[in-house]
């Protein structure tokens, strides 16, 4: 039996790192800091950190208009930022077409214009115009000047509006992008989640062309994960197609209601350069890896993923973890529901964000804990896509030596994909099955 596999988080090429090593310098000359600033910058993002991770309803509407809190951002979520995006953006299919229109909601710093750039080179001679809709113009306007600091004389053209997603917008976009903005729009709302969810995606959905396609990217947090479940279901309501990161248009497994688990995907921060993650401890705010969810939704005329004849699509959720019998289990998405994956013997985990393609067994053993359909991965070498990146054929067990004690559940606890809540029971293995259960996916 031979499996497929293609990548959603593609380790970066030199050419991105170099570029993303070098971004400290586009900062400190498109927006340099005064003295006095630079002295306590530290102090101004752990600041920053303690308005985002609180009481969201009580964060400003116009906290980036702060002086202070806005070169925070850009010294420090900036550049966490781009890596995350530009990390999912290498080999999302796009197909933007010459003279394309991109508008990117909640634009902040024009953080998606700049990952873009870096992330897809290709794209660098288009005529594209980006529309960048954001309640605050300071801030884009200094992602304005980083932008041109970052591509020089470009094709692409920029134009900002104040706004939000009930804005009038006279283009309609081949691409709708948001990032971070979702969670910030429905916290402290009066109104119930399910209904504002069916508002925003009308809005969303009107401001596409007849072959539009839209991505919504949010922090890999539980609330995130439930919102963009309940926008998935309004969309294929509307007759839209999920692209990804869902292989199939059944019920979401991973939800995040009532104590369940939520989608969302985890991956290294090694790659990220090398004066951020200094920042990052000087800040006491160290990242090991980076995590986030999103949504890739298409007008009804782009076909959604669709598992060939006797085959059976499933989307890697979770890092690697060991059982108890030997190997490693992971937990994954597919149309037939929740899957444990077991990578016993010679066999390989995948790399969180996979899409594999896998004949479909003819039974699945079904975990009594998790609910999850067990499933093994053969023992031979995997057969890989070609346009996967080769750094990318490293075991999620092999690539996480160093910091698993901190990312995976020690396999001799009890614990099971659905919420913490969840009691514990006795870590000796009473069954075989038993054992595939002692282990969740981490929630960080």
């Amino acid at each position: 039996m031979s499996i497929r596999v293609t990548s959603l988080f593609p380790l970066p090429p030199e050419s991105i790192t170099k570029q993303l090593e070098n971004y400290l310098n586009i900062l400190n000359k498109a927006v340099p800091l005064r003295p006095k600033h630079k002295e306590e910058i530290h102090y101004a993002i752990r600041d920053l950190s303690k308005m985002l991770t609180g009481d969201r309803a009580s964060l400003p509407k116009d906290y980036m208009g702060d002086p202070r809190t806005l070169n925070a951002y850009l010294r420090f979520y900036l550049p966490w930022n781009l890596y995350r995006l530009t990390r999912l953006f290498q080999d999302m299919n796009f197909n933007l077409p010459e003279n394309g229109v991109i508008i990117d909601l909640g634009a902040g710093p024009l953080t998606v214009a700049q990952a873009l750039w870096i992330a897809r080179p290709e794209l660098r001679e288009k005529r594209l115009t980006f529309i960048n809709v954001d309640r605050s113009p300071k801030p884009m306007r200094e992602g304005q000047k980083l932008f041109e600091a970052l591509a020089g004389k470009s094709p692409w053209k920029m134009i900002n509006v104040k706004g939000g997603p009930s804005s009038k917008i006279r283009e309609k976009a081949d691409l709708l992008i948001t990032a971070n903005m979702v969670n910030e729009a429905s916290s402290g709302m009066r109104t119930p989640l399910q209904l504002w969810a069916n508002k925003f995606c009308q809005q969303i959905s009107r401001m596409l062309t007849p072959k539009g396609k839209m991505l919504i990217i949010e922090p890999g947090i539980r609330r995130s994960g439930r919102v963009l479940s309940i926008m998935r279901n309004e969309f294929m309501e509307r007759g839209l197609s999920i692209l990804a990161p869902c292989p199939h248009q059944e019920e979401c497994p991973l939800n995040g209601e009532q104590g369940k688990s939520w989608c969302h995907f985890n991956f290294d921060s090694n790659h990220a350069p090398e004066w951020l993650q200094k920042l990052s401890a000087k800040c006491r705010m160290e990242k090991d890896n980076v995590s986030m969810s999103f949504l890739y939704v298409a007008q009804s005329d782009t076909p959604p993923p669709a598992a060939a004849e006797g085959e059976m699509l499933i989307r890697t959720i979770s890092e690697s973890f060991r059982i108890d019998e030997g190997g490693f289990g992971q937990y994954a998405c597919a149309a037939q529901g929740l899957i444990l994956l077991l990578a016993k013997g010679g066999a390989r985990s995948i790399f969180p964000g996979g899409l594999i393609g896998i004949p479909e067994p003819e039974k699945m053993e079904e975990d009594l804990k998790s609910g999850a359909k067990i499933v093994e991965l053969p023992t031979r070498a995997i057969h890989k896509s070609a346009d996967e990146k080769a750094s990318d054929s490293k075991s999620d067990h092999d690539s996480k030596k160093d910091n698993r004690s901190k990312s995976a559940p020690d396999s001799r606890k009890s614990s099971s994909p659905k919420g913490r809540s969840d009691s514990r029971s006795d870590s000796r293995p009473h069954s075989k099955k038993d054992s595939y259960k002692k282990n969740k996916p981490p929630r960080k």
